[in-house]
C-alpha cells in the first residue's frame, strides 16, 4: 500500500513570499532559494529547529541560490555577485559552511559564468560553466584539493552538462550539439565518460540524479521528444520505464535515494503537472493523493527524496509558490 505523508510549508524569507526547495540531506536538511522581495532571490538553509536561514550573497551579490547539500551541512549553489568598481559580475558557483559563510569557486578558465549542481560527502561539487557570450556549456567537478576540473563530453557531442554526483564521485548528466539529439551519460573517476542509451526507440535521454548504488534516473522519449518518460536505468545501463500518472502523456524523475524510490512530475488528467513518487511495490503515484485532503496544498514538483523517504518540492499553498516537506507518517 502507497505510504502517506504529513506536509510542512517550508515557509519564505523576509518580505518574500515564494521560495523552491533544491535539495534534502539525510539530515533532514533543506536548501534551495527564497524571494527576499524586490524580485531578488536568497539561497537558504532550512533545519526542523531554526526553520529558514538567509545564506546571502557572494559579496555585493543581489541574488543566488543553493542547489544541494551534503551529510556535513556543506551546501553548493550559485550567485551573483559584484567587483571592483561597483561593475556586477555574473553569476559564480558557490559553498557554504556554517563556519567560513560563502566562497566563491570560479569558472573553468575562459568561461565568465558557473552553476554548483550537486554536493557528496567528500565535498565533491559538481556543475556547470559558459561563457556568456555564445559559449559551449561545461560540466565540471570541482575539489578543495583539485580545484575545478572539466569532464569533456561524449564523443560526437560539443556540450555536457552535469546535474548530479554520487558518494563514489560518479557524475551524470547530459551531452548535446546543435540539431544532435541529446545523450545522458555517467562519468566515472576511473573509466570517464559513457553515453546512457533512451528508451527502446527514443531519440533523447537525459539523465538527472544517481544513488550509491549507481542507479540512475532521468527521462527518455521513445520516439515522440514531446512526450518523454521518468525512466530508471541499472548499473549494467539497462532502461525501465516509470511510466506516467493515469491520463498522463509525460513525466520526468528528479531523484532517486538509496531504496530506490524515485520522485519527479508529470501530467494527468485535468491538470499540468503533479508531483510523484515511485517504488517497485507501488508504481508511479500522485503525491497529492498521499497527504490530507484539506491541506490546501496542490504539490507541483517533487525535487529530492532522503534515505528515510522524507520528499521536498514545490507547490502552490493559498495561490503561492512555495517550498514542502513530505514525511511519511510511518516515520513520524
Amino acid at each position: 500500500m502507497p505510504e502517506h505523508y504529513a506536509v510542512v510549508d517550508l515557509g519564505t524569507l523576509p518580505g518574500g513570499v515564494s521560495s523552491t526547495p533544491g535539495d534534502i540531506s539525510d539530515q533532514s536538511q533543506v536548501v534551495g532559494g527564497a524571494e527576499v522581495g524586490s524580485g531578488k532571490d536568497h539561497a537558504f538553509l532550512w533545519t526542523p529547529t531554526t526553520g529558514l536561514q538567509d545564506l546571502g550573497t557572494l559579496p555585493g551579490g543581489s541574488n543566488s541560490e543553493a542547489s544541494g547539500i551534503n551529510v556535513c551541512g556543506i551546501v553548493a549553489g550559485a550567485s551573483d555577485w559584484t567587483g571592483s568598481g561597483g561593475i556586477t559580475g555574473n553569476t559564480h558557483a558557490f559553498v557554504w559552511n556554517g563556519a567560513g559563510g560563502m566562497q566563491d569557486i570560479g569558472t573553468l578558465a575562459g568561461d565568465d559564468v558557473s552553476a554548483a549542481v550537486a554536493i557528496n560527502a567528500c565535498g565533491q561539487v559538481v556543475g556547470n560553466s559558459v561563457l556568456s557570450a555564445g559559449g559551449q556549456l561545461h560540466a565540471f567537478i570541482w575539489s578543495k584539493v583539485a580545484g575545478m576540473v572539466g569532464l569533456q563530453p561524449s564523443p560526437g557531442f560539443t556540450n555536457a552538462g552535469a546535474t548530479d554526483i554520487n558518494n563514489l564521485g560518479q557524475v551524470v548528466g547530459y551531452c548535446s550539439t546543435t540539431g544532435v539529439s541529446n545523450r545522458g551519460f555517467l562519468w566515472n573517476p576511473v573509466g570517464g565518460i559513457h553515453s546512457i542509451d533512451p528508451l527502446p526507440g527514443g531519440i533523447n535521454s537525459n539523465a538527472v540524479a544517481i544513488n550509491d548504488l549507481g542507479q540512475v534516473v532521468g527521462t527518455s522519449d521513445k520516439g515522440d521528444v514531446d512526450a518523454p518518460h521518468a525512466v530508471l536505468w541499472n548499473r549494467a545501463g539497462i532502461a525501465r520505464d516509470l511510466g506516467t500518472l493515469a491520463g498522463g502523456s509525460w513525466s520526468g524523475a528528479a531523484a532517486i535515494n538509496l531504496r530506490g524510490a524515485v520522485v519527479g512530475n508529470g501530467n494527468g488528467i485535468g491538470f499540468q503537472a503533479h508531483a510523484f513518487v515511485w517504488t517497485v511495490n507501488d508504481g508511479m503515484q500522485d503525491l497529492n493523493n498521499l497527504i490530507p485532503a484539506n491541506s490546501g496544498w496542490e504539490l507541483q514538483s517533487a525535487i529530492s527524496i532522503n534515505v528515510a523517504g522524507e520528499i521536498v518540492g514545490v507547490g502552490i499553498l493559498n495561490g503561492r509558490q512555495r517550498a514542502f516537506l513530505l514525511t511519511p507518517q510511518s516515520i513520524m
